[in-house]
């Protein structure tokens, strides 16, 4: 499933009146051979392009310092919308940070949410 198909299911999910959503972007174990600068470029002019007012807001956790570099490269080319809406959590306040923005009942059991993970299918 590419990311424009994943943002289709998600967007096909929400319920009626709901005109946003939030990403949790779990980035353990992200390494040298994750940085594919172009597939990232892509993806953002995705959600820049297709749906530039759908992204309420990423939380971005558990960046490695090798992922940092890399963001200072893409940075740049984000749109200033779209920039205020990234938020890196530290770890110490991954739970407090994520509860100013998602109740804890759809908050993911792993990030201490009440949110039991499910893989997401074609339906």
């Amino acid at each position: 499933m590419d990311l424009q198909d994943a943002d289709d299911l998600i967007i096909r999910r929400m319920p009626a009146g709901q005109e946003k959503f939030v990403v949790i972007g779990d980035l353990e174990g992200w390494g040298y051979a994750n940085s594919d600068i172009r597939a990232y470029l892509g993806a953002l002019s995705i959600l820049q392009d297709y749906y530039p007012e759908r992204l309420g807001k990423l939380f971005i956790v558990h960046a490695p310092y090798i992922f940092m570099a890399v963001w200072k490269i893409v940075y740049p080319f984000i749109d200033d919308n779209t920039k205020k809406k990234i938020v890196f959590v530290e770890n110490k306040k991954l739970k407090s940070t994520l509860l100013q923005d998602i109740d804890e009942s759809q908050i993911p059991e792993i990030y201490g949410g009440k949110l039991p993970l499910a893989p997401i299918q074609d339906s």
